[in-house]
């Protein structure tokens, strides 16, 4: 834990702290000594903390984003979205064969026509006339 300091060392600096503050100050001394490490070390211990909980929170977003994404590719929200598109298809369709159906004559031919012109270019009734006569 401590870089390059020894034994030998840390005897060497309590000799020089016992000559220059003197018997009497050296408790004092240590006591603040041991005060600031215990603070520097807390302050540390806190940066490391919070390192730790930015990381939590970056791994926390990626790992919703990589969740959203597999919500957006999941195949069964697609099959469910085109069976749901197909049973409304199948719904206005008989709604459509119901008002046939119920139709009177007249509107139930203009109905087959808008539903042909939908299913194939309409032909102008002249070119029909034309080819019969032809």
């Amino acid at each position: 834990m401590n870089p390059g300091i020894g034994m030998p060392e840390m005897l060497v600096v309590l000799v020089l702290a016992l000559v220059v503050v003197g018997p009497q100050q050296l408790p004092v001394l240590m006591r603040r000594v041991g005060r600031m490490v215990g603070q520097a070390r807390a302050m540390a211990r806190e940066f490391q903390h919070s390192f730790d909980e930015i990381g939590r929170e970056t791994e926390l977003s990626e790992l919703r984003k990589e969740i959203e994404a597999l919500k957006k590719a999941n195949p069964i929200e697609e099959i469910r979205g085109e069976l749901d598109q197909v049973a409304l298809d199948a719904q206005d369709e008989k709604i459509r064969q119901l008002k046939l159906s119920k139709a009177d004559p007249f509107e139930q031919k203009l109905m087959a026509r808008k539903a042909q012109a939908g299913a194939k270019p309409a032909v102008p009734p002249a070119a029909e006339d034309s080819d019969q006569t032809q």
